[in-house]
């Protein structure tokens, strides 16, 4: 089990940016991967969100097209003072890792207020707004993980998205409240690196961000994470 669950961390631990939409996830493990994300912990066991799943491949694609909010680089943005709009414009692309057979779409939910300090934010007290939000938050981010890390023991590939159109997804979802996060869960393609955006081809990208030839598709770039872990006040080696 110890070596199961460093696997499904190391899969999930990054973004699939491609997916093989020929393939249908099993009804038994949709239910599964529902049940991880909506019995999840959060505070007091209070509602904090609603879960939108969805696997309509039209509907994925509509909420997919509006995530052209993944940025190439913003230095001639910012010298050039072009601002934000022209930036998603003309030098982001949209969140293939998203573009997935299961879309699970985590929204806004007040659920019942608990406390004075829930009362109070959802009355309008600009602080306890702040706390209750962060609440939601650390919710959110605690059903992701645990969405996530199911996906990968099932053998799963997934990607989070929080750069996201607002108000035209939620007009493609018919709903008031504000979507706050995507997560695709899906098939890798076997064949494919998967950084390799779904659809972008490094034709329609500046010059200056091509990853190789016009025709090729373009290349997600990767961070190196290195986090310092500290057991018992000195520095943690796990190496095993």
């Amino acid at each position: 089990m110890n070596d199961d669950i460093r696997k499904a961390v190391d899969s999930s631990n990054i973004a699939q940016r491609n997916y093989d939409l020929s393939k249908s996830i099993p009804q038994k493990e949709l239910d599964t991967l529902i049940y991880a994300a909506t019995n999840s912990p959060s505070k007091q066991n209070e509602t904090h969100y609603a879960l939108y799943v969805y696997t309509d491949r039209d509907i994925i694609y509509e909420i997919y097209n509006h995530t052209k909010k993944h940025t190439l680089g913003i230095s001639e943005a910012l010298e050039e003072g072009k601002g934000e709009d022209w930036l998603y414009e003309n030098q982001s692309v949209k969140n293939s890792q998203i573009y997935s057979n299961i879309l699970f779409v985590y929204v806004d939910d007040d659920g019942d207020a608990r406390g004075a300090t829930h009362l109070k934010g959802k009355n309008g007290d600009e602080s306890s707004k702040l706390v209750l939000d962060e609440q939601k938050n650390y919710s959110i981010g605690i059903s992701v993980g645990e969405l996530i890390l199911s996906a990968g023991l099932l053998g799963y590939k997934t990607g989070i998205c929080s750069a996201l159109d607002i108000d035209p997804i939620k007009n493609i979802m018919q709903i008031t409240s504000e979507p706050k996060l995507l997560v695709g869960v899906g098939y890798s393609n076997s064949d494919m690196d998967r950084r390799l955006h779904a659809e972008t081809r490094n034709k329609d990208v500046p010059e200056d961000y091509r990853t190789g030839s016009l025709d090729e598709l373009w290349k997600f770039p990767s961070c190196n994470k290195d986090t310092t872990v500290y057991l018992n006040g000195k520095t943690y080696n796990n190496d095993n």
